[in-house]
């Protein structure tokens, strides 16, 4: 019997076994890919995110690495750019953006450190129930072996797909639809600066770009398209990336000095939801739990919270301190009130459409002003809260825009 068994041994899974055993918990971690292989990732640490690991006391580990140092942000809007630094989070004034190659076996790492039993290539093909009570799983190792374990909660980190929350029929209570498609590649030669990050926005072409540099040398290019366009995007990726770097000339000449190094990657299924992350015996974490378009790069710092808030949670319930199912009830409402306005926001910027007249008037007006350029770039980057940058009518401009994503996701449905 363990007291959790987690599946996914992700940004979300891998961390949140590292707190419970750390705790004096017996935790199993299981994933089906072998640790440290790739998958597809924003891979933008945020501050916010960042913060988390050093409060876990693994930032020096990334800081070991040869993961660039993100310290500045220009955002280009339209004709409009804003150059600055966002303020720091708990401390830390700097953003990552490590590969996930790089990522991913550090959190495990530390998992294995703290006492965590680790299992890769395990396939979990069913959960184990007593009555509506998740008590355990069954599932298949490398060599086709079948194999039960029981545990007193069981954790999907498993991505927006997760096992665990169709067993369980976790329903999405937000279901904000598709905006966006998007797809990336690494290159080589196109370097501008070390220490920052681009970000671009075209609002009556309706593109968005972001560029930053990552680990050996490489850049990444991502960008954006509404998902109606999906379909010819898909068609011919080299065609279509090559017309919308032609509407953003200095990224265009980047990339045209230097030369891609891998094939462009991504997909047109970004759904943005946030579903049921708890019941009896069972939790989600990550994007198993909470999923957004990648257009604000907020999936690790997103699955980090997760982890901290549930490791929390769950050592009060081990502990004996706190009923099991009020400590994962607890957890999933307090992860919702942290993230919501965030995932507003996002789907705001997701849905690609002419920004608001408030922001075509605040924008200029402050651009010469560092700290108000600051405060913006932060509310983006998550280190400045959004109401302390936006007016409430605006937030609820964001909020009614997750509405209306609602309505017509229901009417595509």
């Amino acid at each position: 019997m363990y007291d959790a068994i987690i599946v996914g041994a992700r940004c979300g899974g891998a961390p949140l076994a590292m707190l419970l055993a750390r705790q004096g918990q017996k935790v199993l971690l299981l994933d089906r890919m072998p640790i440290g292989s790739d998958i597809m990732s924003t891979h933008f640490l945020k501050r916010s995110g960042a913060s988390l690991l050093r409060k876990w006391g693994l930032l020096e580990e990334l800081n070991k690495t040869d993961t660039p140092a993100i310290q500045a942000l220009n955002f280009h809007i339209d004709s409009l750019t804003l150059s600055g630094r966002a303020p720091a989070c708990d401390g830390v004034d700097t953003d990552f953006t490590p590969r996930r190659t790089i990522l991913d076996p550090i959190l495990v790492n530390a998992a294995d450190d703290a006492g965590v039993e680790i299992r890769d290539e395990f396939t979990v093909t069913s959960l184990v129930f007593d009555g509506d009570r998740v008590t355990g799983i069954r599932g298949k190792t490398s060599n086709g072996t079948d194999v039960t374990e029981h545990a007193k909660v069981v954790v999907g980190a498993d991505g927006p797909h997760s096992l665990v929350g169709k067993s369980v029929g976790a329903d999405l209570y937000v279901d904000a639809g598709t905006h966006t498609c998007g797809y990336y590649a690494y290159y080589s030669g196109i370097r501008d600066a070390d220490d920052t990050a681009h970000l671009h926005v075209l609002t009556d072409k309706r593109r968005f770009a972001i560029t930053f540099p990552t680990n050996d040398d490489l850049d990444m290019v991502f960008l954006f398209w509404p998902t109606a366009e999906a379909k010819d995007v898909r068609r011919d990726l080299n065609a279509a990336s090559d017309a919308s770097l032609r509407l953003i000339p200095d990224l265009e000449a980047r990339v045209r000095r230097g030369e891609r190094q891998t094939r462009i990657t991504g997909t047109h299924i970004l759904p943005n939801f946030f579903r049921r992350a708890h019941g009896p015996g069972w939790a989600l974490v990550g994007d198993a739990a909470l999923h957004r378009d990648p257009i604000t790069a907020q999936g690790i710092t997103n699955a980090f919270t997760h982890a901290d808030i549930l490791g929390e949670e769950l050592g009060l319930a081990l502990a004996g301190e706190k009923d099991l199912d009020t400590a994962l009830s607890d957890y999933d409402r307090r992860q919702f009130e942290k993230l919501k306005p965030m995932f507003d926001y996002t789907v705001h910027l997701a849905m690609l459409q002419p920004l608001p007249e408030d922001l075509q008037t605040m924008l200029p007006q402050i651009v010469n002003n560092p700290d108000a350029v600051g405060a913006f770039i932060g509310a983006f980057m998550g280190s400045v809260p959004l109401d302390a940058v936006f007016p409430p009518h605006l937030l609820q401009r964001f909020s009614d825009d997750v509405e209306r994503g609602q309505m017509e996701a229901r009417r595509a449905a």
